[in-house]
């Protein structure tokens, strides 16, 4: 049966993956749309029958999107430095600025009150506290930017900051107990968690949507993106600061260890989920080319590294800092797989980075396997320790992901379900990541008595 909102929603979504459009210009688009299919309605046409020529009328997306481009790359820099012509869209832009500059600032002050009880950044003996503590001095401030922007009900501002005051008093009443290993597990994990958290004030009443969820997908891999590169220009500016005034005699790495590093920080980390959030139609069009670009390499090279290890009979996985690397590199993996599902027009047909992306988590799915059963040896042979638990968990958690994948993949292709499908799965596949990031930075530590 035809569902016109769904169809008017898929139609959306395929301009917002291929063209250069703003919010603003999928709004205005998406009215003209409308307004086309009610007046052919009107005429005495079907719903299917409307929308289809209504679409046709309107134009592909690459035509729409080059004739806006024609408007907008021309004057792309006005975006970021002047308030857009609309006074309501400039005072809302003006208020997320102002929040950015705001919470970045207590967000820095709030690193560095601890130092007032002997606890500062880098210095000998605060390592503990710090390690468990750092997510939690900005990514509240990052889901208020959000609950504000989104205009949350208090019961959302009121569960998700439950979850971030609990999680602070529990990590912190913890002991802990040298060699530390579930406080270094505790402080990997628990940012990973509260960012899930953090998406639901990014997604606000569509979390339990399949589209909000691969928005915030998307999302996370633009912020990435663009926080590489402003925390890279924190780092250069801290770096020339230094070196000018050191021309004149004067030391400036204190400024830059007690204020810049710190406080720059914050800036970088506010400004890229600002960045990403506002700008997300220009940067959509860049990240999935990175994504795409680097898969096929990362697919040669993995490729290559397997030919060569079963010919010389030589396996890296026997030691512990290559099995954590190998790690990295399948959350990584995983990462540009994602990266290139959620960018993708569910709608399209199958096309070659479809085989590449199959290819890509087959291979990996090889490598977490080996990798498996080199863990599953190191705990026969040395016992149970926090570090190797964990490890065993991840890449289980990363098989299940991948191989759910890579069979969707295979029933893509057999055209036996659709796109959609995977996405998903996808979606759905959340709360795995939820519960495990909980249960390591919560659980573990009292399952090995916080060693």
């Amino acid at each position: 049966m035809f569902d016109l909102e769904t169809q008017i929603n898929s139609w959306r979504d395929h301009l917002r993956a291929r063209g250069n459009f703003t919010e603003t210009d999928l709004s205005e688009l998406e009215s003209h749309l409308r307004d086309e299919i009610d007046d052919l309605i009107s005429l005495g046409l079907s719903s299917d029958e409307a929308f289809l020529i209504s679409v046709k009328r309107l134009g592909n997306a690459d035509a729409i999107s080059n004739e806006y481009a024609k408007v907008n790359t021309a004057n792309l820099w006005k975006h970021f430095m002047l308030d857009p012509v609309n006074p309501e869209a400039g005072r809302q832009n003006r208020r997320d600025i102002i929040m950015v500059v705001l919470f970045a600032f207590l967000a820095g002050t709030l690193i560095k009150l601890p130092g007032l009880f002997g606890w500062k950044l880098f210095a000998p003996g605060s390592e503990v506290f710090y390690v468990r503590n750092l997510s939690l001095f900005i990514l509240p401030f990052i889901a208020a930017f959000f609950l504000i922007k989104r205009g949350a009900e208090s019961r959302t501002w009121t569960w998700i900051f439950a979850v971030f005051i609990v999680a602070a008093v529990v990590i912190n009443l913890y002991p802990a107990y040298e060699p530390y290993h579930t406080t270094a597990l505790s402080g990997l994990h628990l940012p990973l968690f509260l960012w899930l958290v953090t998406g639901a004030a990014y997604i606000g009443s569509d979390w339990q949507g399949r589209q909000g969820r691969m928005n915030f997908i998307r999302f996370s891999g633009e912020t990435f993106i663009y926080g590489v590169l402003v925390m890279a220009g924190v780092m250069v500016l801290g770096l020339f600061t230094i070196a000018i005034f050191e021309s004149i005699g004067i030391d400036a790495e204190w400024f830059f260890e007690e204020y810049l590093i710190i406080y720059g920080g914050c800036a970088a980390a506010m400004i890229s989920i600002y960045l990403a959030d506002a700008k997300r139609s220009i940067v959509e069009n860049f990240a999935p080319i990175l994504a795409k670009i680097f898969s096929p390499l990362f697919l040669v090279t993995m490729v290559i590294f397997l030919a060569i290890m079963v010919g010389t009979g030589q396996s890296p996985f026997m030691e512990r800092e290559f099995l954590i690397a190998f790690d990295f590199m399948l959350a990584m993996i995983l990462g540009l797989v994602l990266y290139v599902i959620s960018a993708r027009d569910v709608n399209q047909p199958v096309n070659l980075f479809d085989y590449l992306n199959l290819a890509l988590i087959l291979t990996a799915l090889v490598i977490d396997a080996v990798a498996l059963s080199a863990i599953v040896f190191r705990l026969s042979a040395f016992g149970i320790t926090p570090n190797k638990a964990a490890a065993l968990g991840e890449n289980l958690v990363l098989l299940g992901n991948l191989a759910g994948l890579a069979w969707l993949y295979v029933g893509y292709f057999r055209k036996r379900l659709n796109f959609a499908r995977l996405e998903k799965w996808q979606t759905e596949y959340f709360y795995v990541y939820l519960v495990w990031t909980a249960f390591v930075a919560f659980i573990f530590p009292v399952i090995f008595r916080f060693v």
